[in-house]
């Protein structure tokens, strides 16, 4: 990852980074004075209007505040569809999205070009989730079970789903987890057939999940019953072994 200067002077409160909108979007200003925004790398908050949003942006409104962001921490992701630059700043030895997701009040969400962010962030996110912090402890995040009566509640949110796979079917477009014996009823997650050789890349064949217990993060959505869509393997967690080879 790079990491570029940002303009900013101790004490100067009005030049340090600041969050300008509900969804989490932060101004700040390069070295060379031009002005920039950002959505910070590898994590999701809470949405405007949900449960817990006022909260999440109180605890990112005092990281801001509280702490001299020295540099812009940058990778591959480059600018979302909105011009706002997918990166991270660092606090000095801790990047803001890792304070957010370190204190619960953000959980780990990437995407392909922010895939690297996940080895980092899932140790913390376990640890606040375990330790009940934020969020967490409000049971305002949580671990939903793939019940599907349960995440109708859910539905066009992120969440976090775990539970076992009763079987892995394919079409010649996608490839489906199924959590349940009703494809058109049961939770389901859908890889499309061209992003099942990231998985292989991973040492993730899709077929030998089938019986295992996993964790899977991601939209969801109702497609027959809630159904989550992933494209990159750090959206799954493997809670039972894979075999190993014979």
């Amino acid at each position: 990852m790079a990491c570029l200067a940002i303009a900013g002077a101790a004490n100067a409160q009005s030049d340090r980074p600041r969050r300008v909108d509900d969804w989490g979007i932060i101004s700040f200003e390069t070295a060379d004075g031009e002005a920039r925004t950002l959505r910070l790398a590898g994590i999701d908050l809470p949405r405007p209007g949900s449960p817990g949003h006022e909260l999440a942006m109180r605890a990112l409104d005092a990281h801001l505040a509280e702490t001299e962001p020295v540099v812009l921490v940058t990778g591959n992701a480059g600018e979302d569809r909105y011009g706002h630059l997918v990166a991270d700043f660092d606090l000095g030895g801790l990047t803001l999205a890792e304070a957010m997701v370190r204190n619960g009040y953000a959980i780990v969400y990437t995407w392909p070009e922010t895939r690297d962010t996940a080895i980092r962030l899932l140790p913390l996110e376990r640890a606040a989730r375990e330790a009940e912090l934020g969020l967490w402890g409000a049971g305002i995040l949580a671990v939903r079970s793939p019940d599907p009566n349960n995440l109708a509640l859910y539905l066009e949110t992120v969440q976090i789903v775990e539970g076992r796979v009763i079987s892995v079917g394919e079409t010649n477009d996608r490839t489906y987890l199924n959590f349940g014996f009703d494809y058109r009823s049961d939770f389901t997650v859908s890889i499309a057939q061209q992003d099942v050789q990231r998985f292989a890349d991973a040492g993730i064949e899709l077929a030998s999940l089938e019986g295992r217990i996993i964790r899977v993060r991601g939209w969801l959505q109702a497609i027959n019953g809630p159904s989550i869509s992933i494209n990159h393997a750090e959206r799954i967690e493997i809670l039972t072994p894979l075999p190993g080879p014979n």
